[in-house]
């Protein structure tokens, strides 16, 4: 094993390491760019994700430059990283000379820029491209050996990053669980409340409820919290709105 496949072992370990530790999406893909680009210098590197919509945006970069021309590939939907994650496929030391048929804006804005040579490499999972690594040098072609090392990065990277987003969605799922089922709880209280103060159905008691929160165009968990607090009276509940009439209710069940 050369010191190369050292290397990247080592940074493959690193960034395994980094996703376990929960680290942020911004962060993780940082790295991800930093390390690549330590790789393939004097190349620079921009990485490319794409949103729950489909879109690829900008999401790290190893330099200024790189930057640059990855929020132009976002911008203008063209470039090396934006036909990768669409295709899927690796672009391979695209001459950007000879790419103006291909890419009418990038090509020239990676000229500009100091570029001659752009690959780009998906982020896949799977079936799943999430993203797209690319890589822009000044001159040198990559060589066979390190465009399967800033794949292997890539793969392993794409993992991490989907493996996050499913944790951070069950997650956020399971509290819209929790808050409804708590939600559902203060409803079913507030029902029985009223209706044991008004001697009628928890259907009954329900429309109440619901009628009141429509009327006043307020939320009807925060109606039957503020019925259950007290700061909600039956009088109120049941008072006569928008030509509707009061609910029968006496006195003492009113207070």
């Amino acid at each position: 094993m050369d010191n190369r496949d050292i290397w990247l072992a080592a940074t493959l370990v690193e960034l395994a390491e980094t996703a376990d530790a929960d680290c942020g999406e911004a962060a993780y893909t940082e790295l991800v760019a930093v390390s690549v680009a330590e790789l393939v210098a004097p190349a620079e590197v921009g990485i490319l994700l794409a949103g729950a919509s489909g879109s690829m945006t900008v999401a790290a970069s190893s330099t200024g430059r790189a930057r640059d021309l990855a929020w132009f590939e976002e911008a203008h939907r063209e470039g090396p990283g934006i036909d990768c994650g669409a295709s899927g496929e690796q672009v391979l030391n695209e001459r950007i000379a000879n790419a103006a048929a291909r890419w009418p804006g990038f090509a020239p804005a990676a000229a500009a820029a100091g570029f001659a040579i752009s690959s780009a490499f998906p982020m896949r999972r799977r079936a799943q491209t999430i993203g797209a690594i690319s890589v822009l040098a000044p001159g040198s072609l990559l060589t066979v050996a390190d465009a399967g090392r800033v794949q292997a990065i890539a793969r392993a990277a794409a993992i991490a990053i989907a493996q996050q987003r499913e944790f951070r969605q069950s997650v956020l799922a399971a509290a819209q669980l929790q808050h409804a089922l708590d939600s559902r709880v203060i409803i079913e209280q507030a029902k029985g409340a009223v209706a044991a103060r008004l001697g009628i159905t928890p259907e009954a008691a329900f429309v109440v409820l619901r009628d009141y929160a429509r009327s006043e165009s307020r939320p009807l968990l925060r109606v039957a919290e503020q019925t259950i607090s007290g700061d909600l009276t039956l009088g109120k509940l049941v008072a006569p709105r928008r030509g509707r009439p009061a609910h029968r209710v006496s006195a003492d069940q009113s207070r």
